[in-house]
């Protein structure tokens, strides 16, 4: 049977106060709310703690039984439709009644794994807490009814984990890969009855990201109207949940330029050829050169080079170069240093020859990260595996090139 120093040592971490309650548990006392840990949660722990495995710091894994954090996609009343009434988990069992999925707030085993450290990560402990501290906060004050002891595992009632169970003579029971993809086949089938859309937390650091955190400035009165297709999309990155969706609406506000930026290019080089001395309409020559033009641009001109187009006319060398400098010098030299994005080596060049051509590789390279994914070949990009932390750092630059061109192409008042 633990003892208050072992539940001490549990709870370290937590920097709580533990007392013993009746019946051989224990009182917990932290921010001011009371927390009952039963004597039989803590054995449990203590006796699944030698076998208990990590797949990612937010999941836990002993025989016959898996459990991980889990992230809601989305905001707004949607996410309200999960738990109606009093309900306070979905739950399913497989039909030989050996194998339940649960979602639900996270178990005291889960809890306990989580405290059972020197330290709790930052991002773990802000949301450490349970949903009577919370009214406190708001009110300033419990009622008598609050006050009373609550479950240990209300501690963490803010994180939402899925579970499952399964027989202990049953042939997944250690299989821990094999519980945690019957937790996403599950969450995709409730996604699917509910409309809401899932993820696993792979890590208690912020594990989304918003094009929304970003500076703050003053603004003045507008003196240009802008177009209204590049500003809803524009709108659209900012609204987004989904750093995704807002990279690819920001590329929608460069590819808007594209055909006339293709046009203008071919304009230029058909007038070269029309004004010299010697062409006419009557030398089939000269025409053949004319229609060689035409169709060697058609051919050669690619979305790349496209993009490449749309930067050469709305920004100047310079222009380019001293933001890409000033956003490295806070950055660590991310964009100027080579280094790994999406399976590919890459670095933005300044040098005057090849600034543009490395800043279009290096957009439309992501962009193609981000739209194909063929079975069979490497994956590059994977929503929610950690891979968003490059496409936040990825953003600001398109973000740039997009404002500017919103700001470059607008019409004067």
């Amino acid at each position: 049977m633990a003892t208050i120093q072992d539940v001490q040592h549990l709870l370290r971490s937590l920097r709580s106060d533990v007392a013993a309650a009746q019946d051989g548990n224990f009182s917990i006392t932290y921010g001011g709310e009371t927390f009952l840990l039963t004597n039989a949660d803590v054995d449990t722990y203590l006796a699944a703690k030698a076998r208990l495995e990590r797949p990612v710091p937010p999941a836990l894994c002993v025989p016959a039984f898996f459990e991980q954090a889990v992230e809601v996609q989305g905001h707004g009343p949607m996410t309200y439709r999960l738990f109606r009434g009093e309900r306070d988990s979905i739950a399913m069992t497989d039909r030989a009644g050996t194998r339940t999925v649960t979602l639900s707030p996270a178990s005291t085993l889960f809890a306990l794994a989580q405290i059972d450290a020197d330290e709790i990560v930052m991002d773990l402990r802000r949301v450490v807490s349970s949903d009577r501290m919370r009214m406190r906060m708001q009110r300033g004050r419990a009622s008598e009814a609050e006050t009373a002891a609550q479950s240990f595992n209300g501690l963490f009632s803010r994180i939402l984990t899925i579970k499952v169970a399964t027989a202990h003579d049953d042939a997944i029971a250690s299989n821990c890969r094999k519980l945690q993809s019957i937790a996403e086949a599950a969450l995709f089938h409730i996604a699917y009855g509910q409309g809401i859309g899932f993820s696993l937390s792979r890590s208690w650091e912020r594990a989304y990201y918003r094009l929304g955190l970003r500076r703050e400035s003053e603004v003045q009165f507008p003196v240009r109207t802008y177009t209204s297709e590049l500003l809803a999309y524009y709108h659209l990155a900012f609204g987004s949940d989904s750093l995704i969706l807002a990279y690819l609406a920001l590329y929608k506000v460069m590819e808007f330029f594209f055909t006339s930026s293709s046009d203008r290019v071919l304009h230029a080089k058909m007038v070269e050829k029309l004004v010299e001395p010697d062409f006419s309409h009557t030398k089939t020559k000269k025409l053949q050169e004319l229609a060689r033009v035409i169709r060697t641009h058609d051919i050669r001109l690619d979305e790349k080079r496209l993009l490449k187009t749309v930067l050469e006319h709305y920004f100047g060398v310079p222009e380019l170069r001293n933001w890409i400098t000033a956003f490295d010098a806070e950055h660590d030299n991310y964009l100027t240093t080579e280094r790994d994005v999406f399976a590919e080596r890459l670095k933005v060049d300044i040098s005057d020859d090849q600034l543009f051509a490395s800043v279009a590789n290096r957009v439309y390279h992501i962009r193609n990260a981000l739209v194909h994914h063929k079975e069979g070949e490497i994956s590059r990009f994977i929503p929610f595996s950690g891979q968003e932390e490059i496409l936040n750092r990825e953003l600001p630059l398109l973000l740039f090139l997009a404002e500017q061109v919103i700001i470059k192409t607008g019409k004067d008042l």
